[in-house]
């Protein structure tokens, strides 16, 4: 080892950062970056670079540079597949936990994976994340989908499907790791107890997902037969909407608040209007039941706990979309739209530990 040569150590460096995906987004740099990063020479730097294209891990382009080979430009064996997690740029429980069934279903197929962040529907990373990896998972932002952006999902359908973000109509298939009809067991579960007076309250953007599960709610009434208010104060995009209910919550008992119930159309939501009960000397599940869709993951580990649907296990939906992306004679999405959980898992907790009388 101590004995090889000086380029052959710098092309196993580069070699290994792109194992990690570290150059699908951009370009290799130029010979004479490299020597100034690795402190090498120019002609070691060269060397290495010219090993890599001789290997079949990079490409030189027409412009010259030198960009990294996806699987359908490798000319000999295929290099592993590549997967990206494209989501919003901000803090959430929910990406954390879509992101290890996502990592874990690319480990099963030996693929690469990376996370990429964007903030802007038009920003160009993800432009880049769509023409340098074989699958693409898109998840949708509080943010308005511009026309640009529907256009560009709309040219690229293989290798792209979305989670919790419906662009079925573009020909993308969906992972609904939560879809709406996740809230009738919930609601299904407060009418079993005998609760007939149920609110729902929502401050958080109301993107498309979030008016199907305030649907949801409404429809239940006239299929459960139950009454209920809709206290919808929604916060701008990135802003904190457990604070909001909170808020809204203490303000709301303050008055005549008269609901037996509350549905949350989040998790995050239902601790602001879980502190706000206890603020006020009420305890979630004795005085009044409390259920949400638990889609950060710590509900039952809340005092008291919460009643939720939780994330379901998406390995085989995972798979089939897998298969898909990394075969390249199938262009287009021919199976089901949105790929629906088998079962959704409901969490009782102590927030509906109570019958009404």
């Amino acid at each position: 080892m101590g004995n090889k040569p000086q380029y052959l150590k710098t092309a196993e460096l580069l070699a290994e950062r792109i194992s990690y995906g570290d150059y699908l987004l951009t370009e290799i740099p130029s010979s004479r970056k490299l020597a100034e990063e690795f402190g090498v020479s120019h002609i070691v730097a060269r060397k290495a670079v010219e090993k890599l294209l001789a290997d079949g891990l990079c490409r030189r382009m027409e412009n010259g540079r030198i960009a990294v080979c996806a699987r359908r430009e490798a000319a000999g064996p295929a290099p592993e597949p590549t997967v990206a997690m494209l989501f919003p740029a901000f803090a959430s429980n929910y990406f954390q936990r879509c992101r290890v069934q996502l990592e874990r279903a690319t480990e099963r197929r030996r693929g690469l994976f990376r996370p990429v962040n964007f903030v802007h529907w038009n920003e160009p990373v993800i432009r880049e994340t769509l023409n340098n990896f074989d699958g693409v998972f898109l998840f949708g932002s509080a943010e308005e989908l511009d026309p640009a952006a529907r256009e560009l999902f709309r040219s690229r359908k293989h290798g792209l499907a979305t989670v919790d973000f419906d662009l079925t109509g573009l020909g993308i298939p969906r992972l609904a790791m939560f879809d709406a009809s996740c809230v009738r067991p919930l609601l299904e579960h407060l009418k079993s107890l005998g609760f007939n007076r149920i609110d729902c309250i929502n401050t958080q953007p109301c993107d498309v997902e979030t008016t199907r599960r305030i649907g949801a709610w409404l429809n239940g009434m006239r299929e459960l037969d139950y009454t209920g208010i809709l206290h919808n104060e929604p916060v701008r995009a990135y802003e904190d909407p457990a604070q909001s209910a909170y808020e809204l919550m203490r303000a709301r008992l303050t008055g005549e608040f008269t609901a037996q119930a509350v549905f949350c159309t989040n998790e995050n939501i239902a601790y602001g209007v879980a502190r706000a009960l206890l603020d006020a000397g009420k305890l979630p599940g004795r005085d009044i039941g409390l259920v949400a869709v638990g889609d950060g993951g710590n509900a039952r580990f809340f005092a008291p706990s919460i009643t939720c649907v939780e994330m379901p296990d998406m390995a085989r939906e995972l798979d089939q979309l897998l298969d898909w992306m990394f075969d390249p004679g199938k262009p287009a999405w021919t199976d089901e739209p949105a790929l629906l959980p088998r079962q959704v898992p409901l969490f009782i907790g102590e927030s509906t530990v109570w019958k009404r009388k």
